[in-house]
């Protein structure tokens, strides 16, 4: 009687404890030509398109509930808006991460000989204001710097140090679009806050106004 008490409580105890698990988080890159990067828990992973990274996590499960593990996930690469993906992981369960395409890309080139651009405004075909300046720091000649941006109709906006200004409307950039403005140092005609307000009422599209600047 005494041995199958006792069975009874090592199996009662064994029950109330739980089980270790493995909880799963899968990474997959799953652009066709463009490589993407992960930072995780402090670490750096490059992951090549078509391609997947995973890792396991023992995690236990009992009469009390199962244990999760939370996953910030910070995503970024070519072609791609850098953001950070939370996820939850359990046991015996697989969550999963995708990264895809998600941006088209404008380029500002500074052609000139001695002018530098301060200023660099992208905004939507549609809005009236060009908003904010989206340029840290300035474009020297001879060198470039990009954004990544949401598809669809932009406007683009250079101011150099002379408080010249040169702008270019209803810019397409599609998916994996790359879109060269060409800065020489010589202005444009007319004021282009009127210009900005005229262009915006004949574009309809409305599109998620997202712009990043590459500093790769």
């Amino acid at each position: 009687m005494k041995k199958v008490l006792i069975s009874l409580i090592v199996l009662v105890a064994l029950f109330i404890s739980g089980c270790s698990d493995k909880g799963t988080l899968t990474i997959t890159n799953w652009n066709d030509f463009y490589d993407a990067w992960f930072e995780i828990s402090g670490d750096y992973y490059d992951l090549p398109h078509l391609t997947y990274w995973e890792d396991d996590w023992d995690l236990s499960t009992s009469i009390f509930g199962d244990e999760e593990k939370s996953v910030s996930v910070e995503i970024g690469g070519e072609y791609i808006f850098n953001e950070v993906i939370r996820r939850t992981v359990k046991p015996g369960s697989t969550a999963k991460i995708d990264i895809d395409t998600n941006a088209g890309e404008i380029v500002v080139y500074n052609e000139s000989y001695s002018f530098y651009i301060e200023e660099v405004y992208i905004s939507p075909s549609d809005d009236t204001s060009w908003g904010d300046n989206d340029l840290s720091g300035t474009i020297g000649p001879g060198n470039l710097v990009s954004w990544y941006v949401t598809p669809g109709f932009w406007d683009v906006k250079v101011v150099d140090d002379w408080g010249d200004e040169f702008w270019e409307f209803d810019i397409y950039i599609g998916i994996e679009d790359t879109y060269w403005f060409y800065y020489d140092g010589f202005k444009s005609v007319g004021d282009s806050n009127e210009l900005k307000i005229a262009n915006a009422k004949t574009c309809t599209q409305d599109i998620e106004d997202r712009v990043q600047q590459n500093d790769k």
